[in-house]
C-alpha cells in the first residue's frame, strides 16, 4: 500500500513555466508580451516568468494573472529564436511540465493571433494615459475648428531617429523618404476623402515638420511632441485610421486601434542581415494594405 501511494505521489507532474525578458522600448514590449501569451495558450503552459516590462506596466492595465514581472531563471531550457520577424512553429512544441526561457523579439501577429481579444483588453491604457490623450486629439480638433464627427483623423507613425546612425542602416534598419509617406497620405485621401486630419508621430518630429508643416496640397497636419511614449501611442490608438512606416511602434498602434492600415513595404534594406530575419506575411496582417513604393 505504502509503495503505492509513493509511486503515484511520483507520477504527479512538475508545473512548467515559459519565460521570457523583455527587448527593446515600448514597441517591441508590445509585441513580445502578447507573443508569449500566445505562445502560453497554444502549449497550456499555466504560469508565465517576464522580466522587465516597466514600459507597459506603467502604460496599460495588465491583468493576465498567469503571468508574475521578476527575474526570469536561466536553470531551464534557453531556446532562441532564429527569425526575429516571422513565426516559427518551433516554438509552439514544448511540454507544459518543462521550464522553458525563450530568447528573442518574437515580431508576428501569428504568435497572438488566437487571442487577440484578451490581449486588446491587457493593452488598456491607464486612466492618466488615456485622459491626455483624448486631450490632446481634443486639441488637434480645435485647432482645425473641427468636430471628430464630420473629419477623420489618421495617425502617421514615422520612425527615423537611431534608424539614421551608420550601424543600424548596415544592419537593414530602413526608414522610409517623404516620398513615400506622400504616396500614403494621397492613398489615404482618395480613401477618406479631404476631410482628414494627419497626426504626425515620430522620433524625428523636426525633419517631419519640415517636410509637410507646409505642403502644397493643404493637407490639415498636426504634430505630437513633448509626450511620453505611452500617449503618443494612446493618440494614435484614437485615430480612425494609421500609416505605418517601419518599426515596431507603428505597428503597434495600428494592430491595437483596428481601422484601416497602409504600411510601408519595405522593412528592411535590401540584402542586408535584417532583410533576412523577415517573413512578410507573417509580419504584415492580412488586412492591412502594404503599400510598395518602387
Amino acid at each position: 500500500m505504502f509503495a503505492y501511494r509513493q509511486s503515484k505521489r511520483n507520477t504527479v507532474s512538475h508545473i512548467g513555466t515559459l519565460s521570457l525578458k523583455l527587448k527593446s522600448r515600448l514597441g517591441n514590449q508590445m509585441f513580445q508580451y502578447p507573443s508569449i501569451l500566445g505562445l502560453v495558450d497554444m502549449m497550456n503552459f499555466t504560469q508565465i516568468v517576464i522580466e522587465g516590462g516597466n514600459d507597459l506596466l506603467t502604460s496599460f492595465q495588465l491583468s493576465d494573472n498567469k503571468v508574475t514581472f521578476t527575474c526570469v531563471s536561466t536553470k531551464g531550457r534557453i531556446i532562441n529564436e532564429l527569425l526575429c520577424c516571422g513565426f516559427e512553429k518551433r516554438l509552439t512544441k514544448f511540454n507544459y511540465t518543462e521550464d522553458i526561457l525563450v530568447n528573442g523579439y518574437l515580431l508576428s501577429w501569428m504568435y497572438f493571433r488566437n487571442i487577440e481579444k484578451h490581449i486588446k483588453h491587457e493593452f488598456a491604457f491607464v486612466p492618466s494615459t488615456l485622459s491626455e490623450a483624448r486631450r490632446i486629439k481634443h486639441d488637434i480638433s480645435k485647432q482645425f475648428n473641427v468636430t471628430g464627427i464630420l473629419f477623420t483623423f489618421i495617425g502617421v507613425h514615422v520612425r527615423r531617429g537611431d534608424f539614421l546612425e551608420k550601424g543600424e542602416i548596415e544592419f537593414g534598419h530602413y526608414h522610409v523618404t517623404k516620398e513615400c509617406i506622400t504616396r500614403a497620405i494621397q492613398l489615404s485621401t482618395k480613401m477618406f476623402g479631404n476631410e482628414t486630419i494627419f497626426v504626425f508621430c515620430s522620433n524625428g518630429i523636426e525633419w517631419v515638420k519640415e517636410n509637410f508643416y507646409n505642403n502644397s496640397n493643404n493637407w490639415k497636419v498636426a504634430f505630437l511632441e513633448g509626450n511620453s511614449a505611452a500617449v503618443d501611442m494612446a493618440v494614435l490608438s484614437l485615430c480612425d485610421h494609421r500609416i505605418v512606416s517601419t518599426g515596431t511602434f507603428g505597428w503597434c498602434a495600428a494592430w491595437l486601434a483596428g481601422g484601416t492600415t497602409i504600411i510601408s513595404k519595405q522593412q528592411a534594406g535590401n540584402g542586408s542581415p535584417l532583410s533576412k530575419q523577415f517573413v512578410y506575411p507573417e509580419y504584415f496582417p492580412p488586412k492591412w494594405i502594404v503599400l510598395d513604393h518602387n
